[in-house]
């Protein structure tokens, strides 16, 4: 029977078989976090001193470079609560194409009580979330079947009676600039344009879908 020993690499790899883990407190309840990271391949790693794997969540090579300048890096049952790191959050019960409604860096959040789970969430990549000139912008960035496009809502048009408010506060300047002012009479058709805005501007008028035309 031959043998073949195997060198200190093999070891290692034997025992940790991902190269980056995060450790964290594995008696804890709930959410908590991770309380060190080690690249197990690094000349600088003490083997004698690192927790079993089991015992580490694995962190693949690009969460390892996100763990960059990170406060809190959270761990849930075993695993990352928000492997990603950046999302995009935005209205699951709204119809899409719908707003970002905010960008997340859970990593770097002292608390993410308030943040949603990572289903209704949208994952972002390291470098998009770098990108502030044309990606991750307070507006104009939209949600559409999971994933990030340029989106502007429409503007919704104004309440018929809001319309009709102003309306009728630009026809009564009108009205005294032309006919107040000089002690002339108020011709009936400007007497019937205010009185119709008026109705629809307080609610008498219900039926009305537009305002009426300003006299000439």
């Amino acid at each position: 029977m031959t043998t073949t020993s195997l060198t200190g690499a093999a070891v290692i790899a034997s025992a940790w078989p991902a190269r980056y883990y995060a450790a964290y407190d594995t008696t804890a309840t709930g959410i908590t976090t991770v309380t060190a990271l080690y690249d197990v391949q690094s000349a600088n790693t003490v083997v004698q001193n690192l927790p079993a794997a089991t015992a580490m969540v694995a962190l693949t090579e690009e969460q390892w470079l996100m763990t960059a300048g990170a406060v809190n890096i959270w761990v849930q049952n075993g695993a990352l609560l928000y492997p990603a790191r950046y999302y995009a959050a935005y209205d699951t019960t709204a119809t899409q194409p719908t707003i970002v409604t905010g960008w997340c860096d859970t990593w770097g959040m002292s608390s993410v009580t308030s943040v949603p789970a990572t289903s209704a969430l949208i994952a972002i990549s390291r470098q998009d979330w770098a990108d502030t000139k044309e990606f991750r912008l307070p507006v104009g960035r939209g949600v559409q079947a999971g994933k990030i496009i340029d989106y502007s809502p429409p503007v919704k048009p104004l309440p018929l009676a809001t319309q009709a408010t102003a309306a009728l506060a630009a026809g009564r300047q009108t009205v005294w600039n032309e006919y107040g002012s000089l002690n002339d009479p108020t011709p009936d058709s400007w007497v019937a344009y205010l009185k119709g805005l008026a109705a629809i501007a307080n609610g008498t008028d219900t039926a009305s879908t537009t305002l009426p035309s300003a006299p000439s």
